[in-house]
């Protein structure tokens, strides 16, 4: 190979290689706030629960709730009146609201063991829709960097068509997993 075109390929492939998006994995921030519950026996804590519990967006209390904030920013280069990405930043911030039973050391050993058990698989149940949130993150991620090569004002457009398609298909998923288990109650989330 003559010593110019080796060069020339070599800086084509360097452009290339820095001027193309890099996929690289959201940022995952992770938090967890509880509420009190107040009881020393099924009846109280059950009062408590329905009392204290967050609010779902339907008005309905429920015994834990999981909040997920999917972020993106991105910068993109115009060249001939044709735009295209440079850089992607996708980040989802997951908050976990839970139940904390105050004074659980006056509980009796049954209840307790109860107690231990119905949060472990409210705990579950709550991480599954974490997961559906770093599912939709990722896919984001993936599917707005696969993007072509268009008009700016296409690329805008796009990149909101596409987010709002795959965030409304993660919660109509997250949708279809609280019907089937019932709230994680056929997961076995039951108060005691």
């Amino acid at each position: 190979m003559h010593p110019g075109k080796f060069l020339a390929t070599f800086v084509s492939l360097t452009v290339f290689l820095f001027t193309r998006p890099c996929l690289a994995e959201p940022e995952i921030t992770i938090q967890t706030r509880h509420f009190p519950v107040i009881g020393y026996d099924s009846a109280s804590i059950r009062q408590s629960i329905e009392k204290n519990g967050p609010v779902g967006q339907d008005g309905t209390r429920y015994h834990a709730h999981t909040i997920k904030d999917i972020k993106w920013n991105y910068r993109w280069i115009e060249s001939k009146s044709l735009c295209r990405l440079t850089q992607l930043n996708v980040s989802i911030k997951i908050e976990y609201l839970l139940p904390r039973l105050e004074d659980p050391e006056r509980l009796d050993d049954t209840l307790t063991d109860r107690w231990d058990t119905y949060y472990q698989k409210l705990l579950e149940h709550e991480k599954q829709h974490k997961d559906y949130g770093v599912m939709a993150a990722r896919e984001l991620e993936q599917n707005l960097l696969s993007l072509k090569q268009m008009s700016c004002s296409r690329l805008e457009n796009e990149l909101a068509r596409e987010a709002d398609r795959v965030l409304d298909k993660y919660d109509r998923l997250e949708k279809e997993y609280d019907r089937k288990t019932n709230h994680g109650v056929n997961q076995g989330v039951v108060l005691p």
